[in-house]
């Protein structure tokens, strides 16, 4: 008797191009990247799946997926919550950061003239989205980038391990960017690290790099302290969070 094959194992299985736990999960991942859900935010799963008009188990698996990503934690009395970041993991995210990416600098003399394209196309993605004022896609863009930068190194196990880490990393740079006044430095910024590393000025580059890390990760800190104080100040009262949207 012949084995059977993967492709007749999956035969008649019907695959959905957006499944409602994925539809769930991306939206409450852009209200939480836009701000509009701030760390602390407790997410209800009853108050989510009936103003939407889906099931809570549905509810229950989109922020499972999105406490895999590191948005969404759990907590002994509050359940779910949006991802509170405290000054310890800002500095341990950014650590992270620079000894991997300055190493992906060091790597870059190596990249193939398709790898220096796709990163300078992220830049031109960044400026298209900094110019449009679409938060979202800057730091969808910014994230790319550095992902790609780390692509240099060419060790698929530092890609998984620096993917694993994208969710916090995400969260740092949307807050971290929507406090910029000026989307502008973040297009200078990342184009003038594109050109060091295409002119071959790695050491540079990796000190610019460096620079422009501790300067977001003092920023972000200082914002997280700032959250601090207004939470404690306020720790009597238990926002609930609003909803992604509600079915038709």
């Amino acid at each position: 008797m012949a084995a059977a094959t993967a492709g007749d194992s999956i035969q008649g299985l019907e695959i959905k191009r957006a499944s409602a736990v994925d539809q769930v999960a991306g939206a409450v991942r852009e209200m939480i990247l836009r701000g509009e859900l701030l760390p602390g935010t407790p997410l209800r799963e009853i108050q989510m799946a009936e103003s939407i008009g889906i099931s809570r188990n549905t509810v229950r698996d989109a922020v499972r997926a999105l406490a895999r990503e590191g948005l969404v934690t759990h907590t002994m009395h509050r359940g779910a919550i949006v991802a509170r970041l405290t000054e310890r993991d800002v500095v341990d995210v950014f650590r992270v950061r620079e000894r991997i990416e300055t190493q992906a600098i060091e790597a870059s003399g190596s990249a193939t003239p398709e790898q220096l394209a796709e990163l300078e196309e992220t830049v031109r993605r960044l400026e298209r989205a900094a110019n449009a004022d679409d938060w979202e896609q800057v730091v969808e863009a910014d994230c790319l980038f550095h992902r790609r930068l780390v692509g240099f190194l060419g060790s698929p196990r530092l890609d998984r391990f620096y993917d694993n880490i994208q969710g916090e990393l995400r969260l740092c740079l949307s807050i971290v960017d929507r406090a910029n006044d000026d989307p502008r430095e973040l297009i200078g910024e990342h184009r003038e690290l594109y050109d060091l590393i295409a002119g071959g000025e790695r050491a540079r580059c990796s000190a610019r790099l460096t620079e422009h890390l501790h300067l977001a990760k003092e920023r972000l800190c200082r914002l997280v302290r700032i959250w601090d104080e207004s939470s404690t100040a306020a720790s009597d009262n238990d926002h609930e969070a609003p909803v992604p949207g509600r079915a038709e």
